[in-house]
């Protein structure tokens, strides 16, 4: 009751401190004067050929990119299957809540994975999403966890606390991990220590699935510097990356480019074989999706 009223009042001081972040005395000390503006995957989603070249760096790297399309009757049949609670995002009933974007990451992750009664699985950073449970109702996981920050540190029945670089499982117990709309969140070193520990837990033949997988043509850390201040938080950023403001009420994103992908990632969990697979039709099923990329990381060795 208290939080739905104090809301209003919140959003006009983001709002403020957003517009006034030119001025900000704070924001130049926490964050310098080189700040761009805007996510950077808009610059994408407005322009696909910056996709296409994309696409040839990686390529030119080594790192297999493959179309696919997204079967718009499969998504429609898992949705009836995974039968979505009414209160999570809207239930699909309003149209402003992305409930059919986060549906559509769920089905599509699921793809890639080999789901079954023998397999343990984890979602990460799963917050207050149903998707371990329907993991175990329609594809028969008798072991699905869900995982997040914000959950009581270690291990409690289904649900496992605390940092995604301490999971608290056994070494090579573990056969998918999905990652939906999470990683780019990870701040400082926690993406590549997630990556050792990954190499880790997974078993031969395990696999890991990004998506969205955030890339970009150059490397970037997206901010909100109100949001941050008002939660009181310091991001840890990288000097390596390029810094933007975004008015999205959300800590940090971190948007890879070939080389970022390359030493962040890839150099810290070598047993960890990365497939990238470029959706061709995402906006066709949904209009305003941004789900450009997925990437799919089995453990080989």
């Amino acid at each position: 009751m208290l939080k739905t009223l104090l809301r209003p009042a919140y959003t006009l001081t983001h709002a403020l401190l957003y517009q006034s972040r030119a001025l900000n005395p704070w924001f130049r000390q926490q964050y310098g004067a080189q700040v761009g503006e805007g996510h950077i995957s808009d610059e994408h989603l407005d322009h696909p050929e910056l996709d296409d070249r994309l696409v040839a760096d990686l390529q030119n790297r080594g790192i297999p990119v493959k179309p696919w399309v997204i079967d718009a009757k499969g998504y429609q049949a898992y949705l009836e299957a995974a039968d979505y609670p009414a209160d999570y995002y809207g239930g699909g009933l309003d149209p402003e809540a992305n409930f059919t974007e986060k549906t559509l990451e769920h089905y599509v992750s699921t793809l890639f994975l080999d789901l079954g009664p023998d397999k343990v699985h984890v979602d990460m950073a799963a917050c207050n999403s149903p998707f371990y449970e329907i993991v175990r109702r329609v594809f028969g996981v008798r072991t699905s966890y869900q995982q997040d920050l914000i959950y009581p540190s270690g291990r409690h029945g289904d649900r496992i606390g605390g940092w995604a670089h301490e999971l608290d499982l056994p070494d090579g117990s573990v056969h998918a991990v999905t990652l939906h709309c999470s990683l780019e969140h990870f701040e400082g070193d926690s993406d590549r220590l997630f990556f050792q520990k990954l190499e880790r837990v997974l078993a031969p033949g395990g696999r890991v699935v990004i998506l969205p997988f955030y890339l970009a043509h150059t490397y970037t850390i997206h901010v909100d510097p109100a949001y941050n201040l008002l939660k009181g938080h310091r991001p840890t950023l990288d000097p390596k990356a390029a810094l933007r403001y975004c008015s999205w009420r959300q800590f940090f994103s971190r948007h890879y480019d070939p080389q970022a992908l390359q030493e962040r990632l890839l150099a810290a969990a070598p047993s960890l074989q990365l497939t990238l697979y470029r959706f061709t039709n995402f906006r066709e099923v949904h209009p305003p999706s941004y789900l450009r990329f997925a990437g799919v990381f089995e453990k080989v060795r």
